[in-house]
């Protein structure tokens, strides 16, 4: 065992005795659900589905979109398989309950469970109880003592959308010896990217393939026809729209200076990346005097607003398709490195976005030209470029190709780690 794996695993077994103060510390800050706080530590009543298990870990709602659309298409082959779905957050969890409980495919075949914390002992009991047939970890979500109880079970895994920056990579390249055991361990890597794919490679990991980004085949966000219209009708009216979908702290603030340098006035809807942010977003609308209607509360409007704080999850459909143009965020945050614009494209809807996009390069560059798609750099960019234009037909055919490839790609190497169903 290399030094950076033993340091790693006295320090998290070190640890675990004041894990409870952490976790009770996160749930009064409403960072963990109290009701579920014994996910985190892998006590869990009863048994394990007996039937054959597939393990899906992703950390958050991207990551967990991603895998709920990888079990639908794994279900295809393996239609004999259950699904285990883990997560860090308790948005990513409130949405992989929500698409189970409205998957004909993953109703009843599916399980959701806050991730466990990667100290030894819970990863061992995690492994123990709930005895996988193959274990699949989302871009980087990889701990080192799970792993270790996944190989010494003998269990497949797989590290699928491996998206890494030069920073991590390099990073890792001090620990040369810990990072060829870690990725090293996995049966197949399969990279967003080629950067992420040559700098696995060079850090030990096996088999790496390049797919391309998986979240180009998440499919098109869809809407309520009938929602859609009533919004049509009683917000937006004669008046454009614009939508600022997947927001950051500074994005709310961004999307209102360019409102502002607009001659005519646009309908504006605000859903926040993360919705437990609607308190400071209305502190910013308050001291702005926007008025606006939170969206969380489940009640109609009772007059004209400026705005809607779309604070909910699962709309993000319904706002793109409301909206003349999108403005995605990511791409003027520190350190979020962009988002996904392939599933507004998918609408319809046309995109701008911040130039911060590390995270989706090689997509951003691929649509670098093509009409529907343009990176803003400042509020007076954002103004001047809306109502954007329209997706071209270039942009049609480039999604088409764009959002099959990957996820065909990628089942038909996950297939191979995951066993047929036996007679």
């Amino acid at each position: 065992m290399s030094l950076g794996r033993t340091l790693y695993r006295t320090a998290t077994r070190a640890v675990h005795p004041f894990l409870g103060l952490l976790i009770s510390h996160r749930v009064r800050r409403g960072k963990e659900d109290g009701e579920r706080s014994a996910e985190r530590f892998a006590r869990i009543p009863g048994h394990a589905n007996s039937s054959p298990l597939v393990w899906l870990h992703g950390a958050s709602i991207g990551e967990s979109r991603l895998l709920i659309a990888l079990a639908e298409a794994l279900i295809e082959h393996r239609p004999h398989l259950n699904f285990l779905f883990t997560s860090q957050t308790r948005t990513s969890a409130e949405l992989v309950d929500k698409a189970i409980a409205s998957s004909e495919t993953l109703k009843g075949r599916g399980t959701h469970q806050f991730a466990p914390i990667d100290a030894p002992a819970i990863a061992r009991r995690f492994i123990e109880h709930w005895t996988p047939q193959a274990a699949i970890f989302a871009e980087g979500e990889i701990w080192a003592n799970l792993l270790t109880e996944l190989n010494k079970a003998d269990i497949p895994t797989a590290l699928i959308n491996a998206r890494m920056t030069e920073k991590s990579i390099d990073g890792w390249e001090k620990w040369p010896a810990f990072a060829k055991e870690l990725f090293g361990s996995f049966d197949i890597v399969l990279a967003a990217d080629q950067k992420t794919a040559a700098g696995l490679t060079r850090l030990g990991a096996r088999k790496v393939l390049q797919p391309g980004n998986l979240k180009t085949s998440l499919p098109a966000p869809t809407s309520d026809p009938a929602e859609l219209a009533t919004l049509r009708t009683q917000f937006k009216g004669d008046r454009h729209c614009l939508a600022a979908i997947s927001t950051h702290s500074g994005e709310e603030a961004f999307a209102l200076d360019a409102v502002a340098l607009m001659d005519e006035t646009p309908a504006l809807v605000i859903v926040p990346r993360h919705p437990e942010r609607a308190p400071e977003i209305m502190e910013l609308l308050k001291s702005r005097g926007v008025s606006f209607h939170q969206r969380s509360l489940g009640q109609s409007m009772t007059g004209p607003v400026d705005l809607i704080l779309a604070d909910t999850l699962g709309e993000v459909g319904l706002f793109a398709e409301l909206a003349d143009t999108v403005y995605l965020g990511g791409g003027h945050a520190a350190g979020v490195g962009g988002h996904n614009p392939i599933e507004i494209l998918q609408t319809g809807t046309p995109v701008l976005t911040g130039p911060d996009q590390f995270n989706f390069e090689d997509i951003t560059s691929d649509l670098a030209g093509i009409a529907g798609f343009s990176i803003v750099e400042t509020p007076s960019d954002l103004a001047a470029d809306f109502p954007a234009a329209a997706p071209s037909e270039e942009m049609r055919l480039f999604l088409k190709q764009r959002t099959r490839e990957p996820m065909e790609q990628t089942v038909a190497a996950l297939l191979n780690i995951i066993p047929a169903e036996t007679s």
